[in-house]
């Protein structure tokens, strides 16, 4: 009797996780383009250049906070042309209104979804819908940006409160496991504020929920980079933090399109500058390199009274392989 010999080959299937691309999100107050532009130029354009946090990635998304009538142009012509401007309204809100500006070589807008959300104080927050196109093909995004009452005491921080749970409900009609950024100037003075609470129980803050007061925290301050009060701009130096980007808890869950551990930091902030200017005594915002540092410290120093919130996020293609 012949024995026969059955080989059999099995075939493993599995899924690769793969980055393909990488997407640069970045939020500042602006302040209505009032001050020097030459110096908002030196800004915008080192966005894309910093690499203090990781590598260097064109910036894909612009939002900027207090940009009045006109300004938004101003603000195309500096972030070039390669960018498309989003829908933009504003109905003669103090404080400014919103203007975002996105890479047209890598999103489409949905114009259609773009909302204007009352977040009191005659402010609104805006909603835009960002799809992905090319390489990006397959991305699907909602961006908020907003400027919420500014000041303390408890009539402010209940304004405040009603704007976040404005956008937050907003949020609530979208799909789940929607990917969404809500960016802008809170201006939260604390951790216990309501409506950081409120977002946080939502939302993720890529710093963490730790006290941000204090010279220990001072990397995290986005406000002011001046000591000089000059043509409106706010001084008080580096203590507070009022600029924030955060984000649905899908885009840190290893699938899709997921934020860089590490990335999210204030530009130019080297945490050595509590409660001074930030080009006071010199900065090593880039390690090795005082004289670019001090570059961008000037040029943060004049151009507004915020310093952008600079995120990165990569895409991930799930890739099916086959081995024997």
């Amino acid at each position: 009797m012949k024995t026969r010999l059955v080989v059999v080959a099995f075939v493993f299937l599995f899924v690769s996780s793969i980055a393909e691309g990488d997407i640069r999100v970045v939020s500042y107050n602006t302040h209505y383009c009032s001050a020097d532009m030459e110096a908002m130029n030196v800004v915008i354009d080192g966005a894309s250049l910093d690499d203090s946090h990781g590598e260097s990635i064109p910036v894909s998304i612009f939002m900027f906070q207090e940009v009045k009538s006109g300004a938004q142009k101003t603000l195309h012509g500096l972030v070039g042309e390669t960018y498309s401007m989003a829908t933009y309204t504003n109905a003669g809100e103090s404080g400014g209104a919103q203007a975002m500006f996105f890479e047209s070589t890598q999103f489409e807008e949905k114009e259609d979804d773009h909302e204007d959300i009352f977040t009191g104080a005659t402010r609104n927050a805006d909603r835009w819908h960002l799809v992905g196109i090319g390489k990006q093909e397959g991305i699907d995004l909602w961006v908020y940006s907003a400027h919420l009452k500014a000041s303390k005491g408890n009539e402010n921080k209940l304004q405040r409160e009603a704007g976040a749970k404005a956008i937050l409900q907003d949020i609530a009609t979208l799909k789940k496991d929607s990917h969404v950024i809500v960016a802008g100037d809170m201006n939260f003075y604390t951790i216990k504020e309501p409506a950081y609470i409120l977002f946080t129980a939502s939302l993720v803050d890529p710093l963490g929920t730790d006290e941000w007061a204090g010279t220990d925290d001072a990397s995290k301050h986005t406000q002011s980079p001046r000591k000089i009060r000059k043509g409106g701009l706010a001084s008080g130096g580096m203590d507070d933090r009022f600029d924030f980007q955060f984000i649905s808890s899908s885009l840190d869950d290893g699938k899709g399109l997921d934020i860089i551990e590490g990335s999210y930091h204030a530009m130019g902030n080297d945490g050595t500058h509590y409660d001074i200017a930030i080009n006071d005594g010199g900065n090593s915002c880039f390690d090795g390199d005082t004289d670019r540092s001090n570059l961008l410290a000037q040029a943060l120093h004049d151009a507004s009274d915020h310093i952008p919130v600079v995120v990165d996020f990569e895409v991930i293609v799930e890739e099916e392989v086959s081995e024997e």
